[in-house]
């Protein structure tokens, strides 16, 4: 019977959270052994693990992940039978050794399995050499992967269709359909993936640079004393300059590139499901068994290298988008590498590879810059560590919603017209660290608080920074948020105590968010004398005090010349019809809003107002502006917006000020009677939806829309 989405086992909690444990079979923890290790993931919030097996030397491992609502994702090292009993996994099926091995590991629980490895990669075949071409080498491919899945479906388990290189071209589900077997993968089949990030943003190649190769600035260019490093050309044997860079950028801007078009990037998993649906007909459960960003890479020459401190950046966003935008087929993305060998020590979070060679220069000959940085500072593990660590996790299984937007009470009524929202970081928003800095000084700095410094950059307060380091510097605390729309009557204006600094839900000192039912904590058995190294803290319960009431404030006397004030009728409330986000300007162009279907108390994306910048104010730009607040008025960090243009749709992802920015291209002709292209709107929850955008007359105009998480009251 075909299974749905809903019918895959997932994680306790399941936050869509994984990582690749060890590069090689027969990993048994290292010095601090598998109990520690197991901790440290669960302070990672890790709720998927890849491991390699060889002969079931992973069942150990397995079940004690297991026990602490880790699901192991299992790739079985497939060998030839004796003489020869090597791991060469191409062309062939498993045998009798790895049935007998699977067999255990799914009496232990063990659900998903990997039985092949990049068969378009050479070094995977026997001769190291794919036999003829990839259409026909991936027909050889899928008939041997049938036998896999037809015995792990049947024993109780979910096969994964073998993942190709990051942007392959070999089609394996095509080679399925071909063989007219592709409704396996509705029987307990899913689609591995390797989405490795490479150095580009994570929404490639939807993002600007690509799009419309935005030039790099000079800010942006400059990243301190890495700088040489971040831009070191290998073929060149120097650093790229800034005009190099942006020549590069404007000869490979590719304007109205899709997915399809180039998929090795971070979404190469909608590349799959694109597939899926094409030749079964629906979604199948994805998940990226390799990818997300390695420290050194720069495989795309118009973006920076990929720095310790930009690693743990676009990890955060990464994960960020997992447990709350990404689509309900998409599970899982286990970024590689945990801890690694002495060939994969570059890739490995746990791993001083990084501190040595930045200070001392790589003279390997390899890819890595051979710029050497004496006073550069990483430590024992990369700065993505503490930046995960610092996550809230938050479960893709639980109905998350939104609180409701304060109640805004004022003794005069609401302007006509709110103010305009702080401005967008501009280039002396972006701050280099320097040695020896911290947040606290760089915050007195600027006269910002530390809160909004490390909440502007997804830090805690107390994060430890690095030289080289680029930070957003947040506006001064005189910017004040965007006003909201009033519709409660006038009441006299009460004296109260400023209410706390309101953080994020995915920001957290601790890094933790109480679930609504706990996942099981990994105890480690008794031993005779304790680990020297133990990260499994216990949480800190609060203190009770005893609170009391305080004495009431004292009001003071009106004067007795002056008469009271009579009181105000209350307005009577405006009908929604009434009320529209939308500037004048926007009618004539025959813009209009397509409004949320809700329910009374549900959260949604509420239009709060679309505004038109003429060629005179677009400073020659063809933007949508997307700005996004939380129901307490504050930016909305790392939140996925679209754009569309009929079924075509491109994404961009919110910054540290809750900003985003889409390109246009299209234009029609309002005077007589077109309609704009585009429509924009906000994913994650139900949204108001603004349709008729584009380019009026070919003019280059931009649109800035805000929207606000609010609970529906009708």
């Amino acid at each position: 019977m075909p299974l749905t989405l809903s019918d895959y086992q997932r994680p306790p909690q399941d936050n869509g959270r994984g990582i690749d444990g060890f590069p090689a079979a027969g990993w048994k923890g290292g010095e601090r052994g598998f109990d520690v290790w197991i901790a440290e993931l669960q302070q990672l919030g890790v709720k998927w693990l890849r491991v390699m097996d060889d002969s079931g030397d992973s069942l150990p491992f397995c079940e004690k992940l297991l026990r602490a609502g880790i699901f192991p994702i299992v790739k079985i090292l497939r060998r030839d039978l004796p003489p020869n009993d090597s791991p060469e996994p191409n062309p062939g099926h498993i045998s009798a050794r790895e049935e007998l091995t699977i067999k255990k590991l799914i009496d232990a629980g063990v659900l998903y399995f990997e039985t092949n490895n990049e068969p378009d990669n050479p070094v995977e075949w026997k001769q190291h050499a794919v036999p003829g071409n990839l259409e026909e080498a991936a027909k050889l491919v899928a008939l041997n992967w049938l036998f896999d899945a037809r015995f792990i479906i049947e024993a109780g388990g979910y096969p994964a269709l073998p993942a190709v290189s990051s942007g392959s071209g070999m089609d394996l589900l095509g080679a399925l359909a071909s063989l007219g077997r592709q409704d396996i993968l509705l029987d307990g089949g899913w689609i591995a993936v390797h989405n490795f990030g490479h150095n580009r943003p994570l929404n490639f190649p939807n993002d600007r640079v690509n799009q419309n190769g935005t030039p790099l600035s000079a800010q942006e260019y400059d990243f301190g004393p890495l700088t040489q490093w971040v831009w070191w050309d290998t073929a060149l044997g120097r650093a790229n300059t800034l005009d190099e860079v942006n020549a590069l950028r404007a000869t490979r801007k590719s304007a109205g590139q899709v997915i399809a078009h180039d998929h090795a990037a971070f979404r190469e998993y909608e590349y799959m499901d694109a597939l899926a649906k094409k030749y079964v007909g629906r979604s199948i459960p994805i998940i990226g068994t390799e990818g997300g960003y390695q420290v050194g890479r720069r495989t795309d020459g118009r973006y920076p290298r990929i720095t310790p401190a930009l690693q743990a950046d676009l990890t955060v966003a990464m994960f960020e988008f997992m447990q709350r935008d990404a689509p309900d087929y998409f599970f899982a993305t286990c970024p590689w590498l945990l801890v690694g060998n002495p060939k994969t020590q570059a890739s490995a979070w746990y791993s001083d590879f990084w501190d040595k060679t930045i200070r001392m220069g790589n003279q390997n000959g390899s890819d890595i810059p051979p710029v050497a940085i004496p006073d550069y500072r990483v430590g024992e593990r990369l700065p993505v560590v503490v930046a995960v660590k610092a996550m809230a996790s938050v479960s893709r299984n639980t109905p998350r919603t939104a609180a409701p937007a304060p109640a805004f009470v004022s003794a005069t009524p609401a302007p006509s017209t709110m103010p305009p929202p702080p401005p967008p970081p501009s280039e002396e928003s972006i701050y280099l660290v320097q040695h020896g800095e911290t947040l606290g000084s760089i915050a007195k700095k600027f006269g910002v608080t530390i809160y909004a410094l490390a909440m502007a950059n997804a830090l805690s307060e107390n994060a430890r920074i690095i030289a080289g380091q680029r930070l957003v510097i947040p506006p001064p605390p005189d910017v004040l948020p965007p006003a909201m729309p009033e519709e409660i009557a006038p009441a006299p204006v009460v004296p109260q105590s400023p209410p706390p600094p309101q953080v994020p839900e995915w920001f957290s000192a601790t890094g933790t968010v109480a679930p609504s039912s706990p996942p099981p904590m990994y105890v480690p058995p008794p031993q005779n004398s304790a680990p020297s190294y133990n990260p499994v803290q216990t949480p800190l319960q609060p203190s009770i005090v005893q609170k009391t009431a305080p004495p009431p404030m004292a009001q003071p006397a009106a004067p007795q010349s002056a008469p009271a004030p009579r009181p105000a009728p209350p307005r009577p409330p405006r009908a929604p019809s009434l009320v529209t986000p939308l500037d004048p300007r926007l009618t004539a162009l025959n813009v209009r809003v397509e409004y949320a279907n809700v329910k009374a108390g549900e959260p949604f994306w509420k239009l709060l107002r679309a505004e038109y910048q003429d060629p005179t104010q677009s400073n020659g730009n063809h933007h949508m502006l997307y700005s996004l607040l939380d129901a307490n008025g504050k930016p909305v960090l790392v939140q996925r917006v679209f754009q569309g243009l009929g079924d075509i749709h491109a994404d961009s992802f919110t910054d540290a000020f809750g900003r985003a920015k889409i390109p246009m291209w299209e234009t029609f002709n309002p005077s007589n009677g077109e309609i704009g292209p585009y429509s924009a709107w906000v994913a994650g929850l139900p949204s108001d939806k603004i349709i008729g955008l584009g380019m009026p007359n070919g003019m280059s105009v931009n649109f800035v829309l805000t929207w606000q998480k609010t609970t529906s009251s009708r």
